[in-house]
């Protein structure tokens, strides 16, 4: 049976007849609701990052980061059109309730109107940031879209005119639904649902503790389901024009709080981590047992003592090449902490990759981390999706435990690495800062340092560091600027490496590895190793060489 290899971004569900999922292995898989068997697949040239179907499910269309839309004939999977116009990665999508055109959303910032055949209508611009979600209006011609530029924005398809333009201070907003009768829900990275309605007014809901990732409305039973980062989804009753919480479930470990689709009125799928969709029945409060198998991607890699530890999506830990431990859910970094292995990732669980020992519960997903000196002890910081910093420290007879939580960013850190004097950060709004080792007091926050999402950071000597972004530069930190650097690589860039003297090592989402002489200032190789992203990197010592760990499971030695 055809199932995932990488885990599920998105997923779609047409009257509890199909469900379509979107991976990040490049293919979107078609199953039979009922049997939940899979039926056919069709393939992307990058990440498949969400799925709709039409109204009356004769066709199904995909988004992707290889910046097209895909229209795809159900049940077969045959390709109907390749939408082709956007110059960055396709987010949103939303077929018109009536009539063959389909709306996209993306990364460069715009919203594009398209017919069946692939013809470009009209392109919508006005956002100044990555658009993530679009929706039709369920009545006609007008477009909602938002945005991480923090607005809402209607728009007249016909003339291409903003009708009407929210701004919500700044705050980035990920998600929209629309309910029948034309009220509008918005979830945004402070955990608030916000409720647009047809005049001017809108009602804020703290409705979760970390961002709101998506919200999905039913108009058959008028219910709101809303999934967060804080690793919970609830269900929202909406009557009289208020929303009622009816529920508050915590996410099983494999889902991934990214996408859901109401399969019908009592069950709803979920995307995951693992190789098919997950499902939830409303009714029993129970998940149902889709046989749900692992996926064996790595998101990280570290050297200790000359072995090499790597760790992803399925949470087992992997010591040169063997299973080590399982810990139980998707992990995002693994590090050598002083001789131990530390992990964590989607639970918010900081925890020693060994032995599954945890030492400290976070309340969102956790990101990244980096050893340092903190009032002459030995500690380590590990930034989270929430953009805030945990410190564990380690004792002379090696217990480690927790510190205290302090706040780097407004939004998702990215990427952290520590000097002797300065902890420097990364966020996924573009700004970095640079923190005080031993008082955690902000040195100096660059808001404008990257022109669209960073994705790591490293340190490489003399107090400076190096950071890279999906703007695709290289950036080399001294004192507080940066020399900006272009590179050759024309997706996004995922990783940062250097061996602190002479190399610096990116690595990006189609498999390409370059390196950086910082001697000669120039790129001395740009090598692809595999047709899989390149997740993590870290430079071996003992052998004089970077490790890469990539998301097809395994790990690539990269000499200098």
């Amino acid at each position: 049976m055809i199932t995932h290899k990488s885990p599920i971004s998105g997923i779609s569900a047409y009257k509890n007849t199909y469900v379509a999922t979107a991976g990040y292995d490049n293919v979107i898989i078609l199953w039979d609701a009922e049997s939940k068997r899979s039926i056919a697949r069709g393939c992307h040239d990058h990440l498949v990052n969400q799925c709709a179907f039409n109204s009356n499910g004769s066709y199904l269309a995909s988004t992707s980061s290889d910046y097209t839309t895909r229209i795809w004939k159900i049940p077969s999977m045959q390709i109907q059109s390749i939408l082709i116009g956007h110059t960055d990665d396709t987010e949103g999508i939303s077929f018109h309730p009536t009539k063959e055109l389909i709306a996209t959303s993306s990364r460069d910032t715009t919203i594009k109107v398209f017919d069946f055949q692939g013809q470009l209508i009209k392109s919508l611009q006005g956002h100044k940031d990555d658009v993530i979600s679009v929706e039709w209006m369920k009545d006609g011609d007008i477009l909602i879209s938002s945005s991480d530029d923090g607005t809402v924005k209607f728009w007249d398809v016909e003339s291409g005119k903003i009708l009407r333009d929210l701004s919500f201070d700044d705050v980035e907003t990920d998600t929209i639904a629309v309910a029948v009768e034309g009220t509008i829900f918005a979830g945004n990275d402070e955990g608030e649902i916000v409720i647009i309605s047809n005049d001017t007014e809108t009602i804020n809901i703290e409705a979760h503790k970390a961002g709101i990732k998506r919200l999905v409305y039913s108009d058959s039973v008028k219910k709101l389901i809303s999934l967060s980062y804080d690793r919970s989804f609830k269900i929202w009753n909406f009557k009289d024009g208020k929303l009622h919480l009816e529920a508050n479930h915590q996410f099983d470990n494999m889902v991934w709080p990214r996408s859901c689709a109401f399969l019908n009125d009592s069950e709803v799928v979920f995307g995951t981590f693992g190789n098919k969709y997950a499902q939830f029945n409303l009714k029993t409060k129970e998940w149902v047992d889709n046989n749900i198998e692992p996926t064996y991607g790595f998101n990280a890699v570290c050297e200790s003592n000359g072995d090499i530890y790597a760790i992803g999506d399925a949470g087992f830990t992997f010591k040169n090449g063997e299973k080590k431990a399982e810990v139980g859910s998707l992990c995002n970094f693994i590090i050598d902490f002083k001789g131990s292995i530390i992990a964590g990732g989607q639970t918010g669980e900081i925890f020693n990759g060994e032995t599954g020992e945890v030492y400290y519960q976070h309340s969102s997903p956790l990101n990244c981390a980096v050893n340092f000196k903190h009032n002459e002890k030995d500690a380590l910081v590990v930034g989270t999706y929430t953009g805030e910093a945990v410190v564990l420290v380690k004792d002379k007879e090696g217990k480690i435990a927790y510190e205290g939580t302090f706040s780097l960013h407004e939004n998702a850190i990215k990427g952290i690495a520590a000097s002797d004097s300065s902890i420097f950060s990364v966020c996924a709004t573009g700004a970095a800062a640079y923190h005080d080792v031993n008082s955690f007091k902000l040195q100096k926050v660059i808001s404008d340092a990257h022109y669209k999402i960073a994705n790591g950071c490293v340190k490489i000597g003399n107090g400076q560091f190096a950071s890279i972004s999906r703007d695709l530069k290289l950036r080399i930190w001294k004192d507080g600027k940066a020399a900006v650097i272009d590179t050759d690589h024309i997706n996004s860039i995922k990783c940062i490496s250097s061996d602190t003297e002479n190399f610096i090592a990116l690595g990006d989402y189609v498999g390409f590895v370059s390196l950086y002489d910082m001697k000669k200032a120039a790129f001395v190789k740009h090598i692809r190793i595999s047709d899989f992203g390149i997740s993590s990197m870290t430079f071996d010592y003992s052998r004089g060489q970077f490790i890469a760990s990539c998301y097809d499971g395994k790990t690539y030695d990269i000499n200098v």
